[in-house]
């Protein structure tokens, strides 16, 4: 739809039935480098807000915002501009200043949500289970969490797993 329109701006969710909002960040960018996107979302994890302006986004705003207030970011977006919304800023600069998982960590977590044990994982992932343990505890810590499901509820909340 965006190639057949070429909107000034695109509002999107990241969270679409079909298809992660963040892969249609990716395809338009690629087709179109100047295309201006703007996510407007529920999700208001650390980690969503940071792969949306990382992918390229020029603007993260939280559902619920004022119709006035969405047209003036809109606006402002399409006169060149980048927009946050105040809760979007303050959990992205967060986001940022905390210790982040690395992305094989985010893969351990994610097959830890799905109630696979360390040895399955390292199955999966072709390592040793010494390995996965490493992974557990590092993520444990970062995350601040006592066990592996409080790691995953928090990593749910902060965006860093779909839920």
């Amino acid at each position: 739809m965006y190639m057949a329109h070429k909107p000034d701006v695109m509002l999107l969710d990241s969270r679409l039935p079909d298809q992660s909002g963040f892969e249609v960040i990716r395809t338009v960018l690629k087709s179109d480098k100047e295309a201006r996107i703007v996510v407007l979302s529920s999700s208001e994890g650390d980690a969503s807000i940071y792969t949306a302006i990382s992918l390229g986004a020029k603007g993260y705003l939280v559902k619920g915002i004022d119709g006035a207030a969405l047209a003036k970011q809109v606006r402002h977006v399409a006169a060149g501009g980048r927009c946050l919304s105040p809760e979007s800023a303050e959990k992205l600069t967060g986001y940022i200043a905390s210790k982040k998982l690395s992305d094989r960590e985010v893969e351990v977590l994610g097959l830890i949500s799905r109630g696979k044990s360390n040895k399955e994982i390292a199955r999966l992932l072709f390592v040793t289970e010494d390995t996965i343990k490493m992974h557990v505890k590092k993520i444990l810590q970062k995350l601040q969490a006592s066990d592996r499901t409080q790691a995953v509820v928090i990593a749910i909340h902060q965006g860093l797993l779909d839920a």
